[in-house]
């Protein structure tokens, strides 16, 4: 019962964060930097060894049809050429990860660089979560999938 209210919580906010149904030109639910979170960067456990429990992050979100992000008519095999093309590009340096996220996201995120600010463990989704608290500070993710479609997540804090 616990695994499916925390997954059910982690659904929530990804989805808050990239709006209910993010259709082009409507409006979205507020920004997740927006929401008050009160959670410790990191806590110790017995042995002494500080564990992350909070991190920062920003993500582009590229859906498609049948994902459950409404309004996107791309197919899953052209998100998925778009994602590893920006992936591409931002690593050679061609484009910065907040710019594409500004002019590719599909989460009303992307208008502010696709920061989502600050989240504690059990926020997002299980394979976005992993993700972000693989990554060092100012690392980005190769592609991760979700029900929302294929992200790139770059650590901020």
């Amino acid at each position: 019962m616990k695994v499916l209210l925390l997954s059910a919580m982690a659904l929530a906010l990804l989805a808050t964060a990239c709006g209910e149904s993010p259709v082009p030109g409507e409006a979205s639910q507020p920004p997740v930097e927006d929401i008050p979170v009160e959670v410790p960067d990191t806590t110790s456990t017995d042995e002494g060894v500080d564990e992350v429990t909070a991190v920062g992050a920003s993500h582009i979100l590229i859906s498609y049809a049948g994902s459950q992000v409404q309004g996107i008519e791309r197919s899953q095999e052209e998100a998925r050429n778009l994602i590893i093309e920006l992936e591409g590009r931002i690593a050679a340096g061609e484009i910065e990860f907040a710019q594409a996220a500004s002019e590719y996201s599909d989460c009303p995120s992307g208008a502010d660089g696709g920061a989502l600010g600050v989240f504690g463990r059990g926020a997002m989704v299980p394979a976005f979560e992993q993700a972000a608290f693989s990554l060092a500070v100012g690392e980005v993710s190769s592609v991760v999938e979700t029900q929302f479609g294929y992200h790139l997540i770059l650590r901020t804090q």
